[in-house]
């Protein structure tokens, strides 16, 4: 194994990734709350910021100031829909995760270089140590994936990819070519071809696994776009694959391409889709049914659908983030954000997602425009503006996979995974009066939803609204509040089309919450041509 050119170094490039990653995560303005740092209760507080208390454990891996904030601050938490487990090995930072058909739940941790095990049968996790990690070592897994017995995975320290037998459970490296920066980033196997994405090489990879005793054979379309990163990718149902490029901050392009044309087999070029300015960071995707691409907006609440049929881009939005994710204890959080990370799509057809900074786990029907969303129960309050409060903050789930009706997740900075069981009966239904509304500039109309109860236990729910664009938005006849739902209750928007109103069809999210869920659906709007 490559070992890294020095500790420096690699905390360096691991910074970076941070930043790019979790930078601007606290706030949407560019202020950066500094928090002072607590530790479990029975823990030994370091007496100087940059002190490191040897434990032989991978903690060791940072200051004691900065355990709480990297290792986790509380036990594994539960609710109605999720469970969560403990990794046995402390500070482990568990990320890619992938089901095998046999219903275990793989794991990688980024922080022992180790894979890990967990048998919902007997709920235990068993890790696996690779003999050939550096143990000083970090490094962001974020893509895994099985076939025919073994687990591929990504490694970005290291520029390569592993290849873990589940039977002989040993350990296999396949370092990738150099050139200059490189983060090979999510990954998925098709036959004998493993599908990457370069973030920050600027690529999409392909590399051929069918003489894997031989090496594998690289293949790569590098992007056109300069200054730029290759994001999340999906495959549709022809195989030919969908895949972002952007700008930070500075727009992007959604590109279709055949794997042949990538390893050079066929003709023909990609073919290229400019992204709406809206969409800046286009991380996850996924191809439903119906062939729309469904793309993750990492800097805003929205997520997209594109329709290549009619080459149109819609904009879906998330219910706003509760307050105990963001804390804003600094006033300064003036619109908090979602921030949707990595998409699936599930067997029954539902859109898949994380919402980082909400700290949870979004399902969208797009049939029946349905959003359901769980919140994770377990919080760290060093990554938002919580001031130390172990009540508030989020759990960095950075990576899921769906398996049946089970979404299952890791808790990057929690040190747990978790499950949600989706097929546990909701408290409630929503009853829109109608799916669509026509209005002109300047109009407004009344739509009322009505918020059914499937329990006979009285609970207290309060109304979710949510608008992608300021000149449309709903104004609720009364004030946002918690209310007890016995039977049915109706509640009541007026919707309004500004003056300005741009000519289009827009969603807005209608719908109520309760304690560790909300359920929501989206009313269509058009608005037409001013006079």
């Amino acid at each position: 194994m490559r070992k890294r050119p020095s500790r420096t170094g690699n905390q360096k490039k691991l910074g970076i990734i941070v930043a790019a990653f979790f930078g601007f995560i606290l706030l949407t303005s560019t202020v950066l709350i500094a928090v002072p740092s607590i530790l479990p209760p029975g823990s030994q507080m370091a007496t100087e910021p940059g002190e490191v208390t040897i434990t032989g454990t991978p903690q060791d891996n940072y200051p004691d100031a900065q355990r709480p904030q990297f290792c986790g601050v509380a036990q594994p938490q539960s609710n109605a829909y999720i469970t969560e487990y403990r990794v046995p090995t402390p500070c482990s930072q568990p990320l890619a995760v992938e089901v095998t058909p046999d219903g275990r739940v793989w794991f990688a941790q980024s922080n022992t270089g180790n894979l890990a095990v967990f048998d919902p049968f007997t709920e235990e996790i068993t890790e696996y140590e690779n003999p050939f990690w550096d143990d000083s070592q970090t490094s962001m897994m974020w893509g895994m994936d099985y076939e025919g017995g073994y687990l591929w995975y990504t490694d970005e320290a290291n520029d390569s990819v592993w290849r873990f037998d589940t039977t002989t459970h040993t350990y296999r490296q396949f370092q990738l070519p150099e050139s200059g920066d490189s983060f090979p980033q999510l990954l998925e196997v098709q036959g004998t071809d493993i599908i990457l994405n370069d973030l920050l090489g600027n690529s999409l990879v392909v590399l051929d696994a069918s003489d894997v005793e031989g090496g594998l054979t690289y293949y790569s379309v590098p992007s056109n776009v300069t200054d730029a990163v290759t994001a999340g990718f999906t495959l549709d149902t022809d195989g030919s694959i969908w895949y972002t490029t952007w700008v930070p901050q500075g727009g992007g392009i959604l590109v279709n391409v055949d794997p042949n044309l990538i390893k050079m087999v066929s003709g023909g070029d990609p073919a290229i889709t400019t992204l709406p300015p809206a969409l800046r960071t286009p991380n996850g995707a996924t191809v439903d049914y119906s062939g729309r691409v469904w793309l993750a907006d990492t800097s805003s609440s929205y997520f997209f659908a594109y329709d290549p049929a009619t080459d149109s881009f819609s904009t879906y939005i998330t219910n706003v983030p509760d307050v105990f994710t963001y804390g804003n204890v600094s006033g300064m959080v003036q619109t908090p954000v979602s921030r949707p990370y990595w998409m699936a799509t599930t067997d029954a057809g539902q859109i898949v997602f994380n919402e980082q900074t909400a700290n949870r786990i979004g399902v969208m029907d797009p049939v029946t425009e349905t959003l359901v969303e769980y919140a994770i129960p377990s919080k760290n309050p060093f990554w938002t503006d919580c001031g130390g409060s172990i009540a508030c903050g989020i759990s960095q789930t950075l990576a899921f996979d769906v398996s049946g009706d089970k979404v299952w997740f890791t808790e990057w900075v929690e040190n747990n995974i978790g499950v949600v069981d989706t097929s546990k009966p909701l408290p409630f239904n929503i009853i829109p009066s109608t799916q669509r509304v026509v209005l002109a500039p300047g109009e407004s109309k009344t739509v009322s939803y009505t918020v059914v109860a499937n329990t006979d236990s009285p609970m207290g729910v309060e109304p979710v609204y949510s608008h992608t664009h300021t000149f449309l938005y709903p104004v609720p006849h009364i004030p946002p509040q918690i209310s007890i739902l016995e039977g049915a209750m109706e509640m009541s928007v007026d919707v309004v089309a500004d003056p300005n109103s741009i000519p289009g069809e827009y969603k807005i999210l209608l719908g109520a919450e309760s304690g560790s869920v909300s359920v929501s659906k989206f009313l269509t709007v058009q608005i037409l041509p001013g006079p």
